[in-house]
């Protein structure tokens, strides 16, 4: 098992947001000292009640502090965007970095965020498709012609290049069947492309949905990803008690917003819009001590297959001490429980 530090870029209103970079910077350093090797940033736009910093402007930041880890967006809202604009953004990072860059992106969930965009939400994921084909052919080709419902193109040249050549590495999200089959189809497994299941879905939806797209993939012919990335919410301490104190109200804090956004009456189906503390974490975060985060992640590795870890340590609002407390346990306790069960 691989780690990747994800970035919880979501920050409250009024927050010293100058010190919150910088204690990203430092979250960096030290998963980097204890054996991550890759970095993620989400998104959300910072139109409401949350301070969101941009994805690729932020790991464009953080990658002279991220020295030889990958750095991807996991997930970049990709139709909120034109395709031009997200490919020349992301073939910026991926010169600066040294060729570093794992490009993530999904359709999008919260229908408020194309509101404000005035973009129709309904139709995201056509306007989604026609610009996954536009980034990844200016990506690849000196001149490009397109014509599509969304976008169209008449000898369209990207000067700015990967360094990736003919691109980078590829992420698409998906929380549904469809969307995950959907991201088998898009796939281009020889090139490192890949899905990467939701944070926010239980265990038991994860492992079905991980076989979705292992399937399909087998369906069409396509190799399994060399690296197959899982996304998880990951609270480690010296027992589940101090874990569950600690990061109770963060998570809670986080998923409250989620929850008016629609996520559990959208996309996880709960069927009400907010869930008690217990029914957040049940099967959604793995949490304890370092023993019992390696036998949760075991299981889940057993039951997807999944070769790197995307771990989501902090939530809004939380404390340094407590993420710090949870890479590190990570990265000199958990990892090494894991690597060694599975030798």
């Amino acid at each position: 098992m691989d780690l990747t530090l994800f970035i919880n870029a979501e920050h409250k209103h009024g927050d010293d947001l100058t010190h919150r970079f910088g204690e990203h910077a430092d979250q960096v350093r030290a998963a980097r000292d204890v054996g991550f090797d890759g970095v993620a940033v989400g998104m959300h736009l910072s139109y409401g009640s949350s301070a969101w910093f941009p994805p690729l402007e932020l790991l464009t930041s953080l990658a002279p502090v991220a020295e030889g880890m990958s750095l991807a967006t996991s997930m970049l809202i990709l139709p909120l965007f034109h395709p031009l604009h997200v490919a020349q953004q992301a073939a910026y990072l991926d010169v600066v970095s040294g060729g570093r860059l794992i490009l993530g992106v999904a359709p999008g969930w919260t229908e408020g965020e194309f509101k404000i965009l005035d973009l129709d939400y309904k139709r995201r994921i056509s306007r989604y498709i026609e610009s996954l084909t536009l980034i990844q052919r200016l990506f690849s080709e000196d001149e490009v012609d397109f014509k599509g419902q969304h976008f169209n193109a008449d000898g369209l040249k990207l000067s700015l290049k990967p360094v990736q050549r003919p691109r980078p590495a590829m992420w698409y999200g998906g929380s549904v069947a469809k969307a995950v089959a959907r991201a088998a189809d898009l796939a281009d497994t020889s090139l490192g492309d890949s899905w990467v299941a939701s944070s926010h879905l239980v265990g038991d939806v994860i492992t079905k949905q991980a076989g979705v797209f292992q399937d399909r993939l087998a369906e069409l012919g396509k190799p399994r990803p060399n690296a197959f990335p899982l996304l998880r919410n990951i609270v480690v301490a010296e027992d589940r008690a101090t874990a569950l104190r600690d990061a109770g109200p963060f998570l809670e804090a986080s998923y409250r917003i989620f929850g008016q956004w629609g996520l559990f009456t959208g996309p996880v189906g709960a069927n009400k819009e907010q869930l008690d503390l217990e029914e957040l974490i049940a099967g959604r975060v793995i949490i304890g001590s370092p023993e019992e985060c390696a036998e949760q992640l075991l299981a889940l590795r057993e039951a997807t297959h999944f070769t790197r870890l995307v771990a989501r340590v902090q939530w809004l609002g939380m404390e340094q001490g407590i993420v710090q407390r949870t890479i590190r346990l990570l990265g000199e306790n958990v990892l090494p429980l894991v690597r060694s069960s599975t030798e």
